[in-house]
């Protein structure tokens, strides 16, 4: 077949090969700018705050929020090279920075942040009553109060006792029960009146034939008191009361052998003390005692009406630095417990295991009709899409008429025609933004703070200004300009415009296209419209054209979160297009005047307009 022919046509095959070397370049500039955001990452603003007033730690005064912000900052921080770190007046300034859309998320080190971590940091006090109601006896022809020997030893400096105890003496059992029932004590040890009187059987020979009984330490512990705290007090005190009977039943048996007495057969003698271990009848009512210590709280400030691709890397990063903040402090609360050989309750363990926790507070929440903060971005690239098509349709559909119009010698100039772009591109501008915000706010309900009225004022603006470079580049470079338009704005700005990815996030060459880009502003401007409830009127003549000349080296937000500089960098796109286009426009008129006359002297036809 003849038809088979044309694939021995090399302009098929050049073609095709071009347009894959094409889509080839497109691939690579697309994928090179999303495939590793997290190396590419930098410089993403991030706001820190200490607002610590510090403490006393292990006697010394510290300010923990200052040693933070130095590790925080330091260049072995884990946000080294990735965020600019910001330094707003308190909380409150972070607060407005984010409102204003400066910090993708801020870092809270509260006032209390050295006092939380102290109390940790310090062994817990459970305080316990020593009640001495022994009242004595006779040993070896001498009166003795072994009772209060034992409280005196319990409750002395060098105590064998754990040192998280704090020891109240007391003589009164009913004072005790009442620090029980209202929860000022944990436990009580007492030392009943027969205490000495029960020794004093062991120390000579035994009377009676019966065999003495030995002595006891009551322990009375309470029901309000945690499990875990009453299992550690009753570990203690049977290791006190161990200490006791022990040295009691050495010194039994040093004043036996001196009086020449006979060692008694039987256990009694070698274990003179036993305890106890009885809870008291009070209420439960004041637990569970101790409380349960809270860990220390840094507040972390996210911003989703960044969008969630800069709100959530801001956020994941913040966090991850508490975290290394909680396992650093919970290594020297425990080594320091350590070398003191405190002895910690489960739950003091379990908060010194993780000591300091991320209170997340979304500090500009977005709803649920918001994309999770993307709809900015989706809105604006279709606002995009939808200008380069109608800057297609427009030019091409106007270039049309003109051709129907020369066929009756009424082929207009291609400034005039121009002017009639324009004026189409702003109609159909006005048409699509209407149509858009039409489904985007009354179908399906996506959420605004700015007035619709506003929205739809900014949108086909941004239609318009985009449309109007569109037909710019067709005027230039006639229909490959619709492609160099669509690679351009649709293809690399999609990539650029920071709604994929934050532009932090970016490769640095598509960070220095993103300023240039008109979709990133379409973005900007939706976004503090649609969440930072922006307003037009932030687009001011005082200080908007200088603020727009970022380029001049004043890179710094402008008001309403951006707002501004996306409504004078796109009246700067649709002004610089419109006069462009008249100034290529008027240059074809003249060189197609100059031609005229050869055309219709060697009778060929005049070209066409557009």
């Amino acid at each position: 077949m003849s038809a088979f022919r044309v694939l021995l046509s090399p302009r098929v095959w050049f073609t095709i090969a071009g347009v894959v070397a094409a889509l080839a370049l497109i691939y690579f500039a697309y994928l090179a700018a999303v495939a590793s955001p997290e190396e590419n990452l930098k410089d993403l603003p991030v706001a820190l705050v200490n607002e610590d007033q510090g403490g006393e730690v292990a006697g010394v005064e510290v300010n923990l929020g200052d040693q933070i912000v130095d590790k925080v900052t330091g260049p072995d921080s884990p946000a080294a090279g990735t965020v600019e770190w910001a330094w707003p007046e308190g909380r409150d300034g972070a607060l407005k920075g984010i409102a204003n859309d400066e910090y993708y998320g801020a870092i809270v080190i509260p006032a209390d942040y050295t006092g939380r971590i102290s109390s940790l940091a310090s062994p817990p006090t459970v305080p316990i009553a020593v009640v001495n109601e022994d009242e004595g006896a006779e040993m070896n022809g001498q009166q003795m109060r072994l009772g209060e020997e034992v409280a005196s030893r319990i409750t002395a400096p060098d105590s064998p006792a754990p040192p998280f105890v704090e020891w109240i003496r007391t003589d009164d059992r009913g004072a005790a029960l009442e620090g029980l029932e209202e929860g000022d004590l944990y436990a009580a040890i007492v030392l009943p009146e027969d205490y000495s009187q029960r020794l004093a059987s062991m120390s000579g020979p035994p009377t009676g034939g019966q065999p003495p009984e030995p002595a006891e330490i009551g322990l009375l512990t309470s029901p309000a008191v945690r499990p875990s705290t009453t299992a550690l007090i009753e570990n203690a005190f049977s290791g006190i009361v161990g200490g006791v009977s022990k040295a009691t039943s050495e010194r039994i048996l040093g004043g036996l052998a001196e009086q020449g007495v006979p060692v008694p057969l039987g256990a009694v003698i070698s274990d003179p003390v036993v305890s106890r271990v009885s809870e008291a009848d009070v209420s439960a009512e004041v637990g569970p005692l101790p409380r349960a210590p809270e860990p220390a709280e840094i507040e972390v400030l996210t911003n989703p009406s960044a969008g969630q691709t800069a709100a959530l890397p801001a956020q994941n990063i913040s966090t991850g630095i508490v975290q290394a903040v909680s396992r650093a402090t919970s290594e020297r609360i425990s080594e320091a417990a350590a070398e003191r050989g405190a002895q910690l309750t489960p739950e003091v363990a379990a908060v010194i295991g993780n000591p300091v926790r991320a209170e997340i507070t979304e500090a500009q929440p977005v709803g649920p009709d918001s994309g999770n903060g993307q709809s900015p971005f989706f809105l604006a690239f279709l606002a995009n899409l939808s200008a380069l098509i109608g800057g297609a349709v427009v030019f091409f559909g106007t270039g049309g008429a003109a051709k129907g119009l020369e066929a009756r010698d009424l082929s207009p100039s291609r400034t005039g025609l121009w002017t009639v772009r324009l004026l189409l591109g702003f109609v159909y501008a006005a048409l699509a933004a209407g149509a858009e915000l039409w489904v985007a706010f009354g179908v399906v309900g996506v959420e605004h703070e700015a007035s619709t009225t506003q929205v739809y004022l900014f949108l086909a603006f941004a239609i318009a200004a985009v449309s109007t470079v569109t037909m710019l580049f067709a005027a230039a470079l006639g229909p490959a300009g619709i492609g160099v338009s669509a690679v351009l704005g649709v293809i690399l700005g999609l990539v650029s415009s920071g709604g994929l990815a934050p532009l932090e996030a970016l490769p640095p060459f598509y960070q220095a296209y993103a300023d240039w880009l008109p979709l990133r502003y379409v973005i900007d401007g939706l976004r503090s419209l649609l969440f930072y409830d922006g307003s037009l009127d932030a687009a001011r003549l005082e200080g908007g054209l200088r603020d727009t000349l970022w380029f001049l080296g004043d890179d710094g937000r402008s008001e309403a979160a951006g707002l501004e500089d996306a409504v004078w960098m796109l009246g700067a796109y649709l002004v610089g297009a419109a006069a462009l286009g008249y100034v290529i426009c008027l240059v074809q008129d003249i060189v197609a005047r100059r031609r005229k006359p050869k055309v219709e002297h060697t009778g060929e036809p005049a070209a066409t307009a557009g």
